[in-house]
């Protein structure tokens, strides 16, 4: 059974399996590898506790009930099979490329793992996990990251921290949890599949309803969502570093969804505060006219259910107040005055630039479809993104810088203590 549902501009077709999921095919001629995107709903927001599934993704490739994770590993080389496993705040993806000639026995090696992982690794992905966020949070700049996340999500079921999966692990004493996880989460009815490249969609749509078999699931797409988030108050955290010649600062802010009407304004504004690099304004001003820093950016994160806007500075411990009025300036210039035609033209233009640059290949259009549809964007809505950025007033952004930036924020510090 096939039903093409619809094709955007970029030939993306959506095609309902027998097997409960939903294939999205774009052909791509000439490309030399096929980019394969496997999205399972649910990431962390729906875990039973911080981090399972990233223990659970982690595990994926670490052995099934038919081969080892030394014959997976052999396997893959023979298929020359690059593969990688994540979990985001909504969703788990597995993506992989690998040859046209190789796509049957690919996809039956990426279904195994899929359908029938054993977690016999799970002990040993225990010390791992904890010794990478360990080594992670000894990071003066991620621990600050850590900080921030932390206390935006804490109490939601966002709440998959480095700090709180930590506190996690000690708990899991066996692998029952994750395996309760894996086996509700990893069905083909809670999956979307995204394939890019030089193959016929009723070719891929065969392969995948041939080993994509498990029991009847249900889907998460729209479970749990979390409550509207919001920050009560101005909250300022500080952890202390004193082998550290900087001190890392983050402010965050809650921001609109992917799907929200505010979205494109905000990417907008989003580029102009900081997201363009050297040509941004935290940049200019606070790097290059006053010299506080040599990394400044912003940053727009926007999940499914919550977006996430932040600002980062790396700078001299005694600069703290001077960056803190900064970050406060900059933006209240945004809020107070519209910003002029040729800046937020230049917004657009870098936005459709790297857009462009990031449809290159046959893995960055797999991604770049995959993740905005698992966001929620239906193909319609992601074609009309480009359209709505295009479209952003110098009034749509100061509208939402007036919106967001005048909300409470959580502000984190991690340096010399004497400093803090």
């Amino acid at each position: 059974m096939k039903t093409s549902v619809s094709a955007n501009k970029l030939g993306t077709q959506e095609i309902q399996l027998s097997n409960g999921s939903v294939l999205y095919h774009r052909y791509f001629e000439g490309a030399p590898r096929i980019a394969l995107g496997i999205y399972t709903y649910g990431g962390n927001r729906i875990e039973a506790k911080p981090g399972l599934a990233d223990m659970v993704d982690d595990l994926l490739c670490e052995g099934t009930h038919k081969r080892t994770a030394e014959q997976i590993a052999v396997e893959m080389d023979g298929l020359s099979l690059d593969m990688d496993t994540d979990t985001r705040r909504d969703y788990s993806t597995m993506t992989a490329t690998f040859l046209e000639e190789d796509l049957e026995p690919s996809i039956d090696l990426i279904s195994d793992m899929f359908c029938n992982s054993s977690f016999v690794e799970f002990e040993k992905e225990k010390v791992r996990l904890h010794g990478e966020m360990v080594m992670d949070l000894d990071s003066p700049r991620q621990r600050s990251h850590d900080l921030l996340m932390t206390a935006l999500f804490q109490g939601s079921p966002y709440q998959a921290s480095h700090t709180n999966i930590l506190k996690t692990i000690p708990q899991l004493t066996s692998v029952a949890p994750l395996m309760d996880h894996y086996k509700a989460v990893y069905q083909p009815e809670n999956t979307m599949f995204c394939v890019v490249g030089d193959v016929k969609a009723d070719v891929v749509q065969q392969q995948l309803e041939q080993f994509f078999i498990r029991e009847k699931g249900r889907n998460y797409a729209q479970e749990n969502p979390p409550q509207h988030l919001t920050i009560q108050e101005n909250q300022y955290i500080t952890a202390a570093k004193d082998d550290s010649n900087q001190l890392h600062v983050y402010k965050g802010w809650f921001a609109p969804e992917m799907s929200h009407p505010d979205y494109p304004a905000v990417a907008v504004l989003n580029t102009i505060l900081g997201g363009a690099g050297l040509t941004s304004r935290l940049f200019i001003e606070l790097r290059d006219k006053q010299g506080l820093a040599y990394t400044v950016r912003s940053q727009y994160e926007a999940s499914r259910y919550a977006g996430l806007f932040l600002m980062y500075i790396g700078t001299e411990p005694n600069n703290r107040e001077k960056v803190l009025k900064g970050f406060e300036i900059e933006c209240q210039k945004l809020m107070d005055h519209p910003v002029s035609h040729q800046e937020l033209e230049e917004a657009k233009e870098n936005i459709m630039g790297r857009r462009v640059v990031f449809l290159e290949t046959a893995s960055q259009q797999c991604s770049y479809v995959g993740n905005q549809v698992a966001l929620g964007l239906t193909l319609d809505q992601v074609d009309q993104l480009i359209d709505q950025v295009q479209a952003v007033t110098a009034l749509q952004v100061q509208e939402a810088a007036q919106k967001y930036f005048s909300q409470p924020s959580i502000i984190t510090a991690v340096g010399p203590s004497q400093y803090l």
